[in-house]
């Protein structure tokens, strides 16, 4: 996967994770099958990319 496809999946996957409304949890094998094209590792790893001050609800998500 080029740098520019990951960064664009890594874009979806938080764009999904925001949906999540406030007090409900989505595992990252829900959020990849709603993304579609990824699985829950790789959710996992976007999750884990995120840098202190970049926007992500990741309370949602387990």
């Amino acid at each position: 996967m080029k740098a520019n496809d990951s960064k664009l999946l890594y874009e979806r996957i938080y764009d999904m994770v925001r949906k999540i409304p406030l007090g409900k949890v989505g595992t990252y094998g829900q959020i990849a099958k709603l993304v579609g094209g990824c699985s829950a590792r790789m959710v996992g790893y976007a999750m884990a990319a995120l840098r202190d001050g970049q926007y992500a609800v990741c309370h949602g998500s387990v």
